[in-house]
């Protein structure tokens, strides 16, 4: 008699041990006794310390035993009980279905054999572990979330670079915490010539220096095709977005399991003061330099359009994207973004594009005029410094009165909430529900309304810096430099607020500085292409007259002049093909 071959899987996690007092070596020796008893062969042993969580095949040991009861080599699986294969039902239900399809038995200690995957005792015993895998998920939340309120940092994996956990809290690490620094002025202000650097800049200088990586720090290797050494994009990255270093760490910015459900919003979360390792200016003027750069991202650009994230259609309120002709001759030119959009929906621009180094040339050479003519342009930056921080004045002081409705809102919220608990049924309590519904309703307005302010505010007004910078590069205009670069450029026109709205062949140019907006038709400009087009033409029409009157001469026959207005060529009223065929003609006769 042949005995079934039978691999036993035994599974634990830090909370089951501690809840239930589940351990490896107790699963297995049951397991044993249940396989000898029905006289299976043991061909293999699994034992892991997972979360039962993740699905069977992306385990450690469970991705060994799916591969070996794929590969035949066992009859059975013996489980100490179902919800050590998987305590997520869905997963549970469509493994069983595989194996029990595939002619494989399926045993659990408690329940014997698994006939299949709709076994009422298999399913509710799935249940019950899926329901006890919530229990223990929201306890170890609560608890965590009960820490964080009290003022505690929960350490979750490894600290932000530059601290380390120590007692439920963040201490600083002076050797990371100074790379960290670096990082935010290197970006921000630059490395001392007023040039703030690049992200791929920092990590080359970083890397040139010699400084740890936080992977070098850590031990271990992140990435097997770089070495520990070697500063990354995505390291730069993470830490000019980790709001950390400014003073405030929080809790629960991911909403459920590896955070699928997105981010948690802003006052859900619970803030912790650690010690800050920059102020929240630098951070801020960080933040608005990424977003500027994600507005006009040149991910794959191979040409560069002066106007980006500064250029919009006025008729469908769309950005204008920078594009180029495949003629060979590499023409740029700026197009509506909306025509994108052109398999998706009927509504597209139908506005025509313009050309690029035309309009570049004309907004450059406005914004000189601006910056060279101007009887005090320090003056005009400075009032325009005033205006912007009295137009932003107003929008802190409502959101601060929308902050404070909020709270009180929330509070509210709690009473009516008791209220409405302890209300019978009748008119009281259905006029209660009705109140809470509108009030909810006003409070659902207020957060709209909230985060419509904070990401006004997120555009700080024209600072002390950026005016330092626009008045240096005024200087060095006015000391003889000719040519700008792209990034000055580019530079001036951050600085000065630049905004183009175009429409209809025209051009309408505004800025920070208090003046009325400038408008330039396009059309006249590219009438002036056209004629030099022309030009082009009629040095070409001169060639072609300069072949008649050759062919003309040795037929020894002139004509009077014709349509072709040539100082240097004697004109012919032949056509073109009656020309090419006497020189065949001619030819073939030659030949002869």
């Amino acid at each position: 008699m042949m005995h079934k071959r039978v691999v036993l899987y035994a599974r634990v996690s830090t909370d089951d041990q501690a809840d239930k007092g589940y351990s490896l070596p107790s699963q297995i020796e049951l397991c044993r006794k249940y396989a000898e008893r029905l006289g299976f062969t043991i061909v293999a042993e699994f034992l892991e310390d997972h979360s039962g969580a993740t699905p069977i095949a992306e385990r450690p040991e469970g991705k060994k035993m799916a591969a070996l009861v794929k590969s035949r080599q066992a009859d059975a699986v013996v489980a100490y009980q179902v919800d050590r294969l998987s305590r997520d039902i869905v997963d549970l239900l469509a493994t069983v279905r595989i194996w029990v399809r595939a002619g494989i038995e399926v045993h659990a200690c408690d329940i014997g054999k698994i006939e299949s995957e709709l076994d009422i005792v298999l399913v509710i015993k799935g249940w019950q572990g899926s329901d006890e895998r919530k229990k223990i998920i929201e306890r170890t939340s609560r608890g965590r979330y009960t820490k964080a309120q009290k003022g505690k940092v929960v350490g979750n994996g490894k600290p932000p670079f530059g601290y380390r956990y120590e007692d439920g809290s963040l201490l600083i690490v002076e050797s990371e915490a100074k790379i960290v620094i670096l990082v935010f002025h290197w970006y921000v202000y630059g490395d001392g010539d007023n040039k703030p650097m690049t992200m791929w800049r920092i990590a080359v200088r970083l890397t040139e220096m010699g400084f740890p990586t936080p992977s070098l720090m850590y031990g271990r290797r992140v990435n097997r095709r770089r070495e520990n050494h070697i500063w990354s994009l995505g390291t730069i990255r993470s830490i000019l977005s980790n709001e950390t270093y400014t003073g405030v760490w929080h809790y629960g910015k991911r909403i459920g399991f590896q955070g699928l459900g997105g981010k948690r919003a802003q006052e859900e979360l619970v803030s912790v003061q650690v010690p800050a390792l920059i102020d929240r200016e630098l951070f801020e003027a960080a933040e608005r330099r990424r977003s500027l750069n994600k507005l006009r991202a040149k991910r794959n650009a191979k040409r560069e359009y002066l106007l980006s994230g500064h250029i919009r259609c006025t008729v469908c309120d769309y950005a204008m994207t920078g594009a180029h002709k495949s003629n060979g001759q590499g023409s740029r030119f700026y197009r509506c973004g909306r025509y994108r959009f052109t398999q998706l929906e009927k509504g597209v621009c139908k506005r025509k594009q313009v050309r690029a180094d035309l309009l570049e040339e004309i907004v450059w050479n406005y914004i000189l005029s601006l910056i060279e003519n101007a009887k005090d342009f320090e003056a005009a930056l400075r009032l325009a410094q005033k205006r912007e921080q009295e137009t932003f004045e107003p929008k802190r002081e409502q959101l601060q009165t929308l902050m404070e409705q909020i709270a009180e809102d929330e509070q509210k919220a709690t009473e009516l909430a008791d209220t409405l608990f302890q209300t019978s049924e009748g008119t009281v309590k259905k006029m209660l529900q009705e109140k809470i519904a509108e009030f909810e309703r006003l409070h659902d307005e207020r957060l709209k309304r909230r985060d419509e302010l904070q990401s006004a505010l997120t555009a700080q007004p024209l600072n002390d810096v950026e005016i330092a910078t626009a008045l240096q590069f005024r200087e060095d205009i006015s000391g003889g430099m000719n040519e700008p670069t792209f990034e000055d450029k580019r530079r001036v026109l951050d600085l000065l607020r630049v905004k183009v709205e175009y429409a209809d062949g025209k051009a309408t140019v505004k800025c920070v500085i208090p003046i009325a907006p400038h408008t330039i038709d396009i059309t006249t400009s590219r009438n002036d292409c056209m004629r030099q087009r022309s030009v082009y033409r009629a040095e070409r029409c001169c060639r072609r007259a300069r072949r008649c009157r050759r062919v003309c001469r040795r037929a020894s026959f002139l004509q009077s002049p014709c349509a072709h207005r040539c100082n240097d060529a004697a004109p012919c009223d032949w056509s073109p093909d009656r020309i090419l065929h006497w020189q065949m003609a001619t030819d073939a006769h030659r030949l002869v």
